[in-house]
């Protein structure tokens, strides 16, 4: 009697510890098949951000990122749909990857050429100079949110850039800050011309100061 009332306890308890066995199985490979998702995914976007800075959007082929990440066009279309999706994903990691200008830190008290110049000391793109200049060149196949983003940056770099500057609201003294702070004014002074950041930034708070004394 007593084997015949512990046997089908056993069984019970060995049924249970099978199904527990089999749902952990179960969710362990669900786990597992999202972490290699994300390693894959990942590796596409890291394969994007290398070839768009070291051979610029327009060169790169959906196939050139499946052949660098190691995996099928296939595979990167079952991520990224279109070219757009990995174009954001691409730029986004790239964003959160720089340091971006901080206006808070700019004003100094009391002068305002200081304060224009610790802003441009602290916009200008040496850091991230080769990736700017092939994204201006292949303009033409940035998609339009990046473009539009890029640009309401800009703006709102140019704009704490002018706020405590003399006679900001003049037509020339808003021309001569957007002209210093353009990426293509310091690549041509400082990639061109090899002015150092600090020589350039100088040279362009006395054409700013100019416009604003004119």
């Amino acid at each position: 009697m007593y084997h015949q009332s512990v046997a089908p306890k056993r069984m019970v308890v060995n049924t249970l510890t099978e199904q527990q066995r089999s749902t952990n199985a179960r969710g362990y490979r669900k786990v597992k098949r999202a972490d290699d998702e994300q390693r894959t995914r990942a590796r596409i976007v890291d394969a994007a951000e290398s070839l768009h800075g070291t051979l610029g959007p327009a060169r790169v082929s959906v196939s050139a990122v499946a052949d660098a990440a190691g995996v099928t066009r296939a595979t990167v279309y079952r991520h990224f749909p279109d070219d757009e999706a990995l174009f954001l994903a691409c730029s986004g990691q790239w964003m959160a990857r720089q340091q971006l200008p901080e206006p808070d830190g700019w004003e100094v008290l009391g002068d305002p050429w200081a304060s224009l110049r610790a802003g441009l000391l602290d916009l200008y793109y040496r850091d991230v100079q080769a990736m700017l200049t092939l994204v201006e060149r292949d303009a033409d196949v940035v998609p339009p949110r990046i473009r539009d983003a890029r640009l309401g940056r800009e703006r709102a770099w140019r704009d704490a850039l002018l706020m405590p500057l003399p006679g900001r609201r003049r037509v020339g003294v808003r021309a001569a800050v957007g002209h210093a702070s353009a990426f293509g004014t310091w690549r041509s002074l400082c990639v061109d011309h090899e002015l150092s950041d600090a020589a350039a930034a100088d040279l362009m708070v006395g054409m700013t100061r100019g416009a604003a004394e004119a």
